[in-house]
């Protein structure tokens, strides 16, 4: 409760619900843009998460299907806010989503298996959301999330349940773009065994299209009624205080395509190349210059 007043104190918003403290999920309406649906994952009546020390009960009940990341309430208002939307006719959904939505099986490389603190751990709570995407015919619907400490790209499909090809994306009903933070440690301090294991992650999860885990940056999402643009970027040095920084990748979705958009096959912006981790039918093209944000110059690296 103290956490949750501290918030509506020091970040410069409203509190939702004047009898329901604990709520901060909201959404917010663009014009016909689109719509900012912000979700709580993490502590509004949420089930037994895991804690590390009861990682294997977690895995036992991930399926259960009373499990939740939200509780009943949220979870209804959640799905009728992405049917009122479609309903309405904005062009884009943003869901905001504090830990990683798609499926990443992380075993063989830096877990071991699916990480059941995200939303593989609530997996009935996973499937009913994607069923009312899907069967309510619920397109351009773009995720965003955080928390893995890693940067992660994928087309969002449900897979097993409707067709789904990862080489072109038919079959998707939406994309998800996940960044890291700009201090916060990674899965690895060495960018040669973490491009080792984001070539393990590519291979290993058919929606998941690129994968890096290194860097430690940011992501920038840009929204017309015609295309969806996000642009990663990562710094250079979090050891000091510094305005430079490196482009990292760009991946662009079409409005109605409801998929990363290809270029002979590759899910970046143009078929261009990404500066680090690993891309799915596309290639790592290191960059040479750097942007400094505060001269607005650039210079090599």
């Amino acid at each position: 409760m103290n956490a949750v007043r501290a918030y509506f104190e020091w970040m410069p918003i409203r509190q939702v619900a004047m009898d329901d403290n604990l709520r901060i999920w909201r959404n917010f309406k663009i014009g016909n843009l689109l719509d900012l649906i912000m979700l709580d994952t993490r502590h509004y009546d949420r089930s037994i998460t895991d804690l590390y020390l009861n990682s294997g009960y977690i895995r036992k009940i991930a399926d259960d299907i009373g499990r939740s990341m939200m509780g009943p309430r949220q979870e209804y208002w959640f799905y009728e806010s992405l049917k009122s939307s479609a309903k309405r006719q904005a062009t884009w959904r943003v869901i905001g989503s504090q830990t990683v939505f798609s499926r990443v099986d992380e075993s063989g490389s830096i877990g071991l298996g699916v990480n059941v603190d995200s939303w593989d751990g609530y997996r009935s709570n996973l499937n009913r959301t994607l069923r009312t995407l899907y069967e309510n015919n619920i397109g351009n619907n773009i995720v965003i999330a955080g928390d893995s400490h890693a940067n992660w790209v994928s087309d969002l499909t449900w897979l097993d349940e409707y067709p789904y090809d990862p080489a072109t994306g038919e079959g998707a009903i939406g994309a998800e773009f996940a960044g890291t933070a700009v201090t916060s440690s990674g899965p690895t301090s060495h960018v040669g065994i973490g491009n080792l294991q984001a070539e393990t992650l590519i291979n290993k999860n058919r929606e998941l299209q690129w994968s890096e885990l290194y860097y430690r940056g940011y992501f920038e999402l840009t929204l017309s009624h015609t295309r969806t643009d996000a642009k990663f970027f990562a710094i250079p040095d979090i050891k000091k205080r510094s305005p430079l920084e490196i482009s990292m990748a760009n991946f662009t979705v079409i409005a109605g395509e409801n998929r990363l958009s290809r270029t002979n096959g590759s899910p970046s912006t143009n078929g261009q190349g990404v500066h680090n981790g690993a891309l799915k039918n596309g290639r790592i093209q290191k960059q040479t210059v750097q942007y400094n944000t505060e001269t607005k110059e650039w210079s090599g690296i």
